[in-house]
């Protein structure tokens, strides 16, 4: 309000129009001027804070370079001349001498004793370049005919329209999937020790029974990491579909199921099996790694409902209410969706290999065996008040130098059951734009418990001697965590204008 008061009686002061129009003038001036220094401002602390860096940077540097000796030392508060000692150059030279003493005299830097510590004295060469008889890290190896990864992709359906507005659909759905890349699979693995020595024993060895030995002649046993194309899936479903919808009763309805079934060769690529153990590449990998995927689903069921309840005026129930029982009972809409599914596959490891064979692949890197399964004993007949998901007397260790039979994915985990309800209620408002809404939502309204997977190693807890039972207090097969939260009710008003 002054500054209003003070403009008009310079206004008047200057002269009607053109004095407001100087006024203005150089206020936009004043403005100009005020947001130019502000732009310098910033660039002269930009340039500071920038210097402050460069010097602190070129001290380290510095004492890296020639020690954390005293130096003289200039500038303001130090006089000219004087003397001073860095400690954090100090501190900074210890770290780099302690780091290359411990590294360069570890195997993975090479084993040798440093002689130059500081950055002056340059990085010391290798004595000789490595040889194949020599190095000692792993070889990667990408085939000169590796072919790009494809994926093929084939449905069909039938729609048909049956009673009142209900429309079902079923169809056909798959896909196969070759040539896909696998990553840090090594070809240099041999058989295990069972082979040839075990009478009858030939799983990872030879057609004869004799031990597979890869034609690679590497001295240092280094791992030799396939860069190649030998990733394999399949999918293959049957999708069943039901639509309704009925505005004059103010329902919709969607119902689906989809029975499926996803294999694949124990991929790599952290998609699918990555914590399985695979035999690649020992004789018949392709069938012993064929398995299920573990984003494998049987069964999975969804079923999706909308209903405006018929109560209200304009409906079929209530059509005549007033305004106020309208208020309080017309107008509600309720909503369920339902979700069935079968559990997700668990691939069954046995972190105790006593086969022999040293696996380091992309899918194995931690070197695992597989349980042997026991022929025709059910893996799900346990005790599942107790958490125990599966029938520990189902498998086994393998004996020593041999490989588990079991598959590589062999059971599924717990189902998932979830249910999800709500109940809206819409008041009118006078104005036709306005609108309130309330809603009571609960997520997974029964409460049900969505396990997580259950143990999968057999040897988890403490290792298992070669072909034993596991025992009643292992960890094995058990369930020890869920996956989704429990009953939750949310609550929510909404006003719309």
């Amino acid at each position: 309000m002054r500054l209003a008061q003070i403009f008009g009686i310079m206004t008047k002061l200057l002269g009607g129009e053109d004095g407001a129009i100087a006024i203005e003038t150089s206020l936009g001036f004043m403005l100009l001027m005020t947001m130019m220094l502000g732009i310098i401002e910033c660039c002269m602390m930009g340039y500071t804070y920038a210097s402050l860096e460069d010097a602190a940077r070129e001290g380290v540097r510095y004492a890296v370079v020639h020690g954390a000796d005293s130096t003289t030392c200039s500038g303001p508060g130090t006089g000219t001349g004087s003397a001073c000692t860095d400690s954090t150059a100090a501190n900074v030279i210890s770290a780099v001498t302690t780091f290359a003493s411990s590294f360069c005299a570890s195997p993975a830097g090479g084993s040798h004793t440093p002689s130059g510590i500081s950055l002056s004295s340059g990085f010391q060469l290798l004595p000789t370049p490595p040889t194949v008889s020599t190095y000692q890290g792993a070889f990667n190896y990408e085939p000169t005919n590796l072919k790009l990864g494809r994926v093929q992709q084939f449905n069909v359906n039938v729609e048909r329209q049956l009673i009142g507005n209900l429309v079902l659909t079923a169809g056909y759905a798959g896909s196969r999937g070759n040539h896909i890349l696998m990553l840090g699979n090594n070809l240099n693995t041999s058989s295990p020790t069972g082979c040839g020595t075990i009478q009858g024993y030939t799983l990872g060895c030879l057609p004869s029974g004799a031990p597979y030995i890869p034609p690679y002649s590497v001295p240092n046993f280094n791992a030799i990491l396939l860069i190649g194309d030998v990733g394999k899936t399949n999918y293959d479903s049957l999708q069943i579909k039901a639509e309704t919808k009925t505005p004059k009763y103010g329902l919709y309805a969607l119902v689906a199921y989809t029975y499926s079934r996803t294999y694949d060769n124990g991929l790599s690529d952290g998609l699918g099996s990555v914590l399985s153990a695979p035999y690649f590449p020992l004789p018949n990998w392709q069938n012993l790694d064929w398995s299920l995927s573990q984003i494998n689903l049987d069964n999975s069921f969804t079923a999706s409902v909308i209903y405006d309840l018929p109560f209200g005026r304009g409906k079929q129930f209530g059509s005549d209410w007033s305004s106020l029982t309208n208020t309080v009972l017309g107008g509600f809409q309720v909503t369920l969706i339902e979700r069935i599914s079968s559990g997700f596959p668990v691939p069954l490891i046995d972190t105790s290999n006593n086969s022999g064979v040293f696996f380091d692949n992309g899918g194995n890197s931690n070197n695992w065996n597989r349980p042997d399964q026991v022929p025709g004993c059910n893996p799900y007949n346990a005790n599942h008040s107790k958490h125990q998901w599966l029938n520990q007397a189902c498998f086994t260790s393998p004996a020593p130098g041999e490989l588990g039979n079991a598959a590589r994915v062999p059971v599924v985990g717990p189902d998932f059951v979830n249910s999800d309800f709500s109940v809206i209620k819409q008041f009118a408002l006078p104005r036709k734009e306005m609108g309130l809404n309330f809603r009571a939502e609960f997520f997974n309204l029964f409460n049900h418990p969505q396990f997580g997977m259950p143990v999968a190693d057999i040897s988890a807890g403490s290792a298992l001697p070669p072909g034993s039972s596991i025992p009643s207090t292992s960890p094995f097969g058990a369930v020890n965590s869920t996956v989704n939260n429990p009953r939750l009710v949310q609550l929510a008003l909404k006003l719309s204008f």
